[in-house]
C-alpha cells in the first residue's frame, strides 16, 4: 500500500490545519496561508452540503426524464453513502470533524418534518426520494439511511468499520437498479420484498466494489480478498432476507458485526 500523506505547514500566527483541504488550498495558490483546523473543517463541511444539493438537484431531473421514482432514490442513495469520500478533507486534530455529519443530521430533521408532519405528496423531496409518492416512506430507508450516516460520521469514523457499512449501502443500491433492469429470476423471503438472483448478485459484487473504492479514497489499507468476499456474500444474504423497508438497519447492524468479527474469521 503506498504511504499515507502528511501535510505538514506552519503559520505563525495561529494553528494551521493538516488536512488535505488546506494543502489543496495552499499547494494551488488560492490562499496564501493554511486554514486553521476549525476553518479547514467548516469549508469541509459547506463542500459536502454544496455536493448534496447537487445530487439531490441531480435526482429531481432523473425522476422527471425517466419517470421512475425508484432510479432517482437509489442514485441519491449511492450518492449518500459516498459522501464518505470528503471524510478524508476534515482534520482530526480538532472536534470540528465530527461536522462531518452536518448534511445528514439536517436531513433527519428535514424528513421527519416532511414525512411526519407536513404530509405533502407534491413535495419535491417525497416525490424524488419515495416510490408511491408516500410522505411516509421518508420515515423509512431515507430517514434510516441519514441516521445511520450521522451514526457511522460520529464514531466510526475513517475507519474500516465505517466504509464498510457505507459500502453496503452501495450494494443495497445496485440491487434495486440490477433486479430492475436484468433481474428474471424472482423470489420472496417471508415478511421480505420481492427480490431477484440477478439484485442479490449486484449487491454483493457492488459491496466489494464500494469497500474497494472507499478504501482507495481514504487512503486506507484495503482488505484482502476473503474478507472482502466475505463480506460481499453477508452483505447480499442480508438485503435479501431482511425485513421490508429495513434493510439498511440490518444491513448496518450485519456489517459492523461482519467487520468486528473478521480479525478472528481470517
Amino acid at each position: 500500500q503506498p504511504e499515507k500523506k502528511t501535510f505538514t505547514m506552519v503559520d505563525s500566527d495561529s494553528p494551521s490545519s493538516s488536512g488535505q483541504l488546506s494543502a489543496f488550498l495552499v499547494g494551488h495558490s488560492i490562499i496564501a496561508k493554511p486554514l486553521s483546523p476549525l476553518h479547514n473543517n467548516v469549508v469541509s463541511a459547506l463542500l459536502t452540503v454544496v455536493y448534496v444539493k447537487c445530487v439531490m438537484e441531480l435526482g429531481a431531473l432523473i425522476r422527471i426524464k425517466y419517470g421512475n421514482p425508484e432510479l432517482s432514490r437509489k442514485f441519491i442513495h449511492l450518492c449518500a453513502c459516498s459522501a464518505v469520500v470528503w471524510w478524508p478533507l476534515f482534520d482530526t486534530s480538532h472536534w470540528g470533524w465530527r461536522l462531518n455529519i452536518t448534511v445528514p443530521l439536517c436531513m433527519a430533521i428535514r424528513l421527519i418534518y416532511k414525512g411526519a408532519v407536513l404530509k405533502d405528496p407534491e413535495d419535491e423531496d417525497v416525490r424524488t426520494m419515495s416510490r408511491t409518492s408516500s410522505p411516509s416512506e421518508l420515515l423509512f430507508g431515507p430517514l434510516q439511511m441519514t441516521l445511520i450516516m450521522v451514526y457511522v460520521g460520529l464514531t466510526k469514523f475513517m475507519t474500516h468499520t465505517g466504509l464498510i457499512i457505507m459500502a453496503s449501502f452501495v450494494g443495497d443500491a445496485a440491487a434495486a437498479v440490477v433486479g430492475l433492469h436484468y433481474g428474471r429470476h424472482r423470489y420472496k423471503v417471508t415478511f421480505g420484498g420481492e427480490k431477484s438472483v440477478e439484485g442479490s448478485i449486484g449487491c454483493g459484487l457492488f459491496t466489494m466494489i464500494g469497500i474497494f473504492c472507499y478504501c482507495y479514497m481514504c487512503n486506507i489499507d484495503m482488505l484482502e480478498w476473503r474478507p472482502l468476499l466475505a463480506i460481499g456474500i453477508t452483505s447480499a444474504v442480508v438485503e435479501a432476507t431482511a425485513l421490508k423497508n429495513w434493510d439498511n438497519v440490518f444491513l448496518c447492524i450485519a456489517m459492523e458485526l461482519m467487520s468486528l468479527h473478521l480479525p478472528k474469521l481470517f
